[in-house]
Parts: structure tokens; sequence; C-alpha cells
């Protein structure tokens, strides 16, 4: 049974090794391929991830910026400058209610990271500031501008002192929040780059495995048909140059096996019948 056993493991035949030898091969950059390409496509995709989230981040906060921006100018005109505030009440709804849709979007996005609270002061000042806005574009500052002056014709409250005290406070508190969301969602990429990292290593890792293989395989292959089949074929050929020049006896004791050893035998045959 051992014998047997042992038979069916045994490869008798010099072709059937190197065919054997050059399937394996293929086998393994076959499969050394597959994977790095599978792994590749996880790469690319997850590469696509980051840049359209990093996208989003980035234009989420050129909305918030440029939607404040515009909000704190036409404040700026009304409140400082004396503008008219029904010249200016459309483009200031505008802006705050963009303000507010970025800012939410913000906040829902944030939501399905790690740190889900970083949103929330955003969302606060935002509607602190668009409360503020709302009040001075309804009348309500200069209602309490001049109700401040009737009771003390001294008074410095306006409403000039009313966008310095308040709303240019609150002005800088939702700017610090917009950039403290711009360094925090930067920092939220950071384990999908480690991860993505991790992932392009996993891809390269059965290509370097498959060379290094290949190499012993191919060394592998050198040295058996160096022994196998250069030596004994260059034997052979010395040999029987020397009995068809000065008829010495073919030399059938040259080590060889599978096809080459059948091949020493016939012409060992062919030799001796020809004395």
């Amino acid at each position: 049974m051992r014998n047997r056993i042992k038979e069916f493991f045994t490869i008798s035949s010099f072709s059937r090794r190197v065919g054997i030898a050059f399937t394996s091969i293929i086998l393994i950059l076959l499969f050394s391929g597959v994977t790095s390409l599978f792994e590749l496509d996880r790469v690319s995709h997850d590469t696509e991830e980051i840049l359209v989230a990093s996208k989003k981040n980035v234009d989420l906060a050129g909305d918030m910026i440029t939607a404040l921006n515009t909000q704190n100018e036409i404040m700026i005109l009304m409140a400082v400058e004396g503008e008219p505030i029904g010249y200016h009440r459309e483009i200031c709804e505008t802006s705050m209610s963009d303000l507010l849709a970025a800012c939410t979007t913000a906040k829902e996005v944030v939501q399905r990271t790690d740190n889900p609270q970083s949103a929330d002061s955003l969302l606060i000042h935002t509607n602190n500031i668009n409360e503020l806005a709302r009040s001075y574009i309804n009348g309500n500052v200069t209602a309490s501008v001049i109700a401040a002056l009737q009771i003390d014709s001294l008074s410095k409250f306006s409403s000039h002192t009313w966008y310095t005290e308040n709303y240019q406070k609150e002005y800088m508190n939702v700017s610090r929040h917009i950039i403290k969301y711009m360094s925090g969602s930067q920092n939220t990429l950071g384990p999908e780059v480690n991860r993505l990292s991790h992932s392009a290593r996993r891809a390269v890792t059965p290509v370097f495995i498959s060379l290094v293989v290949m190499l012993v395989i191919v060394v592998m292959f050198y040295f058996l048909f160096k022994v196998y089949f250069v030596k004994p074929v260059l034997r052979i050929n010395r040999s029987l140059g020397n009995f068809l020049t000065y008829r010495m006896p073919f030399d059938n004791s040259i080590a060889c096996r599978d096809e080459i050893r059948t091949l020493r035998e016939r012409i060992n045959n062919l030799t001796t019948k020809n004395r």
C-alpha cells in the first residue's frame, strides 16, 4: 500500500516534470494576479470613497463660509452703513437659509463618523446668528434703539453697537466652528487612509510571494534540468562520439533517469550490435 501511494505521487517522466513546473508557475501567476486585481479594485473603491467624502466636506465648508460671509456683508450694510432693510431682505434670508442647510447637511455627514458631536456646536451657533439676523430684518433691533432713545436721549445703544456687541461675536463663533468642522472632518479621514495603506500592502503581498516562489521554482528547475538532462546528454553525446570515432565501447554507466535513461539504453543496444 505504501509503495502504491509512493508510485502515485512519484513523477517518472521528465516531460511531466517540465509540464508540472511550468503549470505551477502559470497557476501561481494567475492566483497572484487575480488576488492583486481584487485587492487593487478594493483600494480603488476605497480611494474613491475617501476622495468623494473629502470633497463633500470641503464643499460643505465652502458653502457655509460663503453663506456666512454674504450674510455678514448684508448685516454690515444694514446695521453699520444704515442702508434700507427691504432692499437687502431677500439676500439676507437666502444666505440664512443656505447657511442653515449647509450646517444641517454637515451634521448629517458627521453623524456617520466616530465623532458625531463635532457639528452640534456649529448648528447651535448657526441658529443663534440666524436668529440675530432675523431679529434685525424684522425691525426688532431698530425698535429697541428707538425705545432706548425715548428712555434716555443720551443712550449710546445703536444698530452699530448691536452689530459689534452681538452679531459680530456670533459671526466669529460660527467662523471658528466652521474651521473646527473642516479640521475635524480631515482628521476622521486618518483611519480610512491607514486602512487604505494596509489594503495597498495586501494587494502587493501576493505578487511579492508569487515572485519569490517562482524564483525558487526556476532555480530548482535549473538545477534539475542541468543534473538530469544537460549533463547526461553531454556525456551520452561524448561517449557516442568516441564510439563512432575510435570504436570505444559506449559508456552504459552514465547516471540518468526517465527518457534520458531510455535513450542511453537504446544507444547502448545499438552500439553493441554494431561492434
